[in-house]
């Protein structure tokens, strides 16, 4: 091989060599984002009652004073919550709520590099202890139906239907009222039958 050709081998490996390096510190780089790998519940899912806390995973370690992260409620609201607690590449936060529906736990994480990184996990409660309602929160109501009043508690106090026995007070009453007519009535005839007897007699004497 002559000299020059060796010296232009020499040259097209150490262009190589170069660029190998530079893709190697490119994925070095981009590998270096913060990427979220996983959450607690997971993102879009709907759990029956109200977690006290939510956590998400990173696939590096994070920086909690530059770490951001922001709670909102159904309505958009956004919700006065404790700060966050850092563990490595997880982070914690304790929650409250408001009303059942879907909240958002939004996050600003920054990775090795200083790439800033924005996601956000959103799920569903369908229920809200009232340990965790936020302050001026209203219990929600528990829905049920109010039970039916029977009669006796409809009928107002002094206002109960006539007994049997005062039916049979009015009864008796009417009865003897009826009576005392007959009675009357039969005084009156049979003192008027005495009294055409004495005339007669009275007329025969004459």
């Amino acid at each position: 091989m002559s000299q020059g050709s060796r010296k232009f081998a020499f040259r097209l490996l150490a262009a190589a060599t170069c660029g190998v390096i530079i893709a190697a510190a490119n994925a070095t780089a981009a590998s270096a984002h913060a990427a979220l790998t996983g959450t607690d519940p997971e993102g879009g899912s709907t759990v029956a009652s109200a977690p006290e806390s939510v956590s998400a995973t990173f696939s590096e370690i994070l920086d909690g004073p530059s770490t951001e992260i922001a709670v909102t409620d159904p309505n958009g609201e956004t919700l006065d919550v404790p700060e966050a607690v850092f563990d490595g590449d997880t982070f914690t936060q304790q929650m409250v709520y408001t009303v059942p529906g879907e909240y958002t736990v939004a996050f600003r994480v920054i990775s090795e590099d200083g790439h800033r990184v924005d996601d956000a996990l959103v799920f569903t409660v369908e229920a809200v202890p009232e340990e965790l309602l936020a302050e001026g929160a209203a219990p929600e109501e528990t829905g049920e139906p109010a039970e039916p009043e029977t009669a006796e508690e409809t009928e107002a106090p002094g206002e109960a239907a006539p007994t049997e026995a005062a039916a049979d007070d009015e009864d008796s009453d009417t009865g003897a009222s009826l009576a005392m007519i007959l009675l009357g009535v039969l005084v009156v005839v049979v003192g008027g039958v005495v009294m055409v007897k004495l005339l007669g007699r009275k007329t025969k004497q004459e």
